[in-house]
C-alpha cells in the first residue's frame, strides 16, 4: 500500500541477532497493576429514614343532632336549651383536651421528619453534616470528550491500517544519570511523544493527556501510588506517571547511551498509551480472569509488555525519519532492546529478549498502530 506523506515506515536495516552483555534486570509496568481495584468507596445509600406521615391531628366534628320531632311548650324548650349547652360545653371540653394531649391540631399540624438525627447531631456540627451526606443522593457525572475503550484486539486505535505517528524533529538536551539532567532530557523528549500521539489518539476518537514524570538516580528512592520500584523504570497507571531511575538504565551495549535511556522511555510511555485508552485495563482484565500467574494470564502480561516496546519503536523510527538523528543512533535504542526481557529466574511475564527486541524493532521499521497489535500475533512470538 501506499504510504501517506509525513508517516514512516522508516526504512531501517533487518532485525539483528540478540543482543550481548549481561543481563539486566527487565523494566517496565510493575507487577502491581494486576491487583483488582476496590470497589467504589462507602456504602450502599440507606432508604428515607423516620416513619410515614401520621394522619392529620384532632377531629372532625360531626355536627349537632337534628331537633327532635314533637316536642313543645316549656320543657321542650329547656330541654333543647340544655342539649344546646350540653353539646356545647363537650365540644369546649374535647378541644381544651386536644390541645392538652395531642401534638398538633388542624390549623398546626406537625412538621414531618424523613431523617433521623440522634440526639449527639443536634450539638455536634460534625455529625450533623456527617448524617446529612448519607442521606444525600449521590450524583454522577460523566466527563466530557472522548473515553478510553476496554478492549484488545479489537480496540479502535487498530481499525485505521494508516494511522502512525507523524515524523518530527526532537531536539535533546545532553544526557546524564543525574537525576535532574536526566529528567530535562526525557521532559524534553516527551514533548515530541505527547505531539505525536495527541492527534494520532484524537483520531481514533480517544482521550490524551500528558503524563506525570519523576526521575531518581536510584530505584530505591521512587515511590508510588502502585508501590515501590521493582526496576530500573516503571508506569503507574493510578498516578498517570512515568517512574525512571538512572543507575542501571544504561548497559552500555551500544556506543550511544542516550540511545539506550530514550528507548527505555519510550516504552514506558508506550504502557501510558495503554493507560489512556483502555488497553491497559482490558489486559489487567483479562490477565485476573485467567489467573495472574497462570499460563494464559502470564501470556496476556507479555502481549501487553511486547506491545509496549512496539509503540515505543514508533517514537524512535518516526523521530529518526524526522531529523532527530542519525540511523546509527536510532538502531541503537533498538538493538539496546535485544538485552532487555525475562531473564533466567523469572515469572514469563515480559517476553524473552530476543521478542522484546523484535517487537522494538517492528515498531521501529513500520510505524502503524495497527502493526503493534500483538492481540492477534500468534504465541509463538510472544513468548
Amino acid at each position: 500500500m501506499s504510504q501517506p506523506p509525513g508517516y514512516g515506515p522508516y526504512r531501517g536495516p533487518a532485525a539483528p541477532p540478540p543482543g550481548y552483555g549481561q543481563q539486566p534486570q527487565p523494566y517496565g509496568y510493575p507487577p502491581q497493576y494486576q491487583r483488582p481495584m476496590p470497589p467504589p468507596y462507602g456504602r450502599p445509600m440507606p432508604p428515607p429514614y423516620g416513619r410515614p406521615l401520621p394522619p392529620p391531628y384532632g377531629y372532625a366534628p360531626q355536627g349537632y343532632p337534628p331537633p327532635r320531632r314533637g316536642g313543645s311548650g316549656v320543657l321542650g324548650a329547656m330541654f333543647t336549651v340544655v342539649i344546646v349547652f350540653g353539646v356545647v360545653g363537650l365540644l369546649v371540653a374535647a378541644v381544651v383536651m386536644s390541645d392538652q394531649s395531642s401534638p398538633g391540631t388542624v390549623a398546626h399540624p406537625p412538621s414531618p421528619s424523613f431523617t433521623y438525627t440522634p440526639a449527639a447531631a443536634t450539638t455536634n456540627p460534625t455529625t450533623a453534616r456527617a448524617t446529612s451526606a448519607r442521606t444525600s443522593a449521590p450524583t454522577t457525572t460523566k466527563p466530557a470528550g472522548p473515553q478510553p475503550v476496554i478492549a484488545l484486539d479489537q480496540h479502535p486505535l487498530f481499525k485505521n491500517d494508516n494511522a502512525g505517528l507523524t515524523n518530527m524533529d526532537c531536539d535533546l538536551p545532553r544526557w546524564s544519570t543525574n537525576a535532574a539532567v536526566a529528567k530535562a532530557f526525557f521532559a524534553a523528549a516527551q514533548v515530541c511523544l505527547d505531539q505525536m500521539w495527541r492527534p494520532n489518539l484524537a483520531a481514533a476518537n480517544l482521550p490524551f493527556r500528558s503524563p506525570g514524570l519523576v526521575v531518581t538516580e536510584q530505584p530505591s528512592e521512587l515511590s508510588s501510588p502502585c508501590g515501590g520500584a521493582t526496576s530500573d523504570a516503571f508506569y503507574c497507571s493510578a498516578s498517570s506517571t512515568i517512574y525512571m531511575s538512572t543507575a542501571g538504565l544504561v548497559l552500555h551495549n551500544t556506543p550511544y547511551p542516550p540511545m539506550e535511556a530514550l528507548s527505555v522511555y519510550a516504552h514506558e510511555y508506550g504502557h501510558h498509551v495503554q493507560g489512556l485508552t483502555g488497553l491497559l485495563q482490558a489486559s489487567s482484565n483479562q490477565r485476573r480472569s485467567q489467573g495472574t500467574m497462570s499460563a494464559g494470564g502470564l501470556e496476556t502480561s507479555r502481549r501487553m509488555e511486547l506491545q509496549a516496546s512496539c509503540f515505543g519503536g514508533m517514537y524512535i523510527g518516526s523521530s529518526e525519519a524526522g531529523g532527530s538523528w542519525t540511523s546509527q543512533e536510532g538502531y541503537a535504542a533498538v538493538k539496546h532492546n535485544y538485552n532487555r526481557g525475562d531473564g533466567n529466574g523469572r515469572h514469563r511475564d515480559h517476553g524473552t529478549p530476543d521478542h522484546n527486541g523484535n517487537w522494538y524493532n517492528h515498531g521501529y521499521l513500520k510505524n502503524r498502530n495497527f502493526e503493534c497489535n500483538t492481540w492477534l500475533a500468534p504465541a509463538n512470538e510472544v513468548s
